[in-house]
């Protein structure tokens, strides 16, 4: 699988949820589409190079735009990001579908930005 191949692991699994796979490519933000805009996100990163960065990344409808919940495995400490975080997209009420990229789709991206390094591992997971 090369960086920035998804891979969905329960296409069946229903309407409310979608998880997969995700190779971090750090030069470009990646764009997941699970079909619904999501009211939470979250992300375990897999540092495969070594555990310094690997990290569970949380998004919950109603935070700010960028903000994000951040929990550092090594150490346990759990930090609120105000920047960077996954963008989600599809939400007719403000009218954002995607980027010039990626066209119009429901779903999330995960900015470069939230990244370490090419084929960093990224589970995924979105709730309706």
């Amino acid at each position: 699988m090369a960086a920035g191949d998804i891979t969905y692991s329960n296409p069946g699994a229903g309407k409310d949820y979608a998880s997969g796979i995700a190779l971090a490519d750090a030069d470009k933000a990646l764009n997941i589409e699970v079909g619904f805009v999501p009211t939470k996100i979250t992300i375990h990163y897999k540092d495969t190079a070594a555990t310094t960065v690997d990290s569970v990344f949380e998004w919950f409808k109603g935070m700010t735009a960028g903000y994000y919940w951040s929990t550092l495995q090594s150490s346990g400490a759990i930090t609120e990001a105000t920047s960077g975080g996954p963008i989600v997209y599809g939400d007719t009420q403000d009218d954002v579908y995607g980027s010039s990229e990626s066209g119009s789709f429901q779903g999330f991206t995960i900015p470069a930005g939230l990244q370490d390094a090419d084929s960093d591992i990224m589970y995924w997971e979105a709730w309706r």
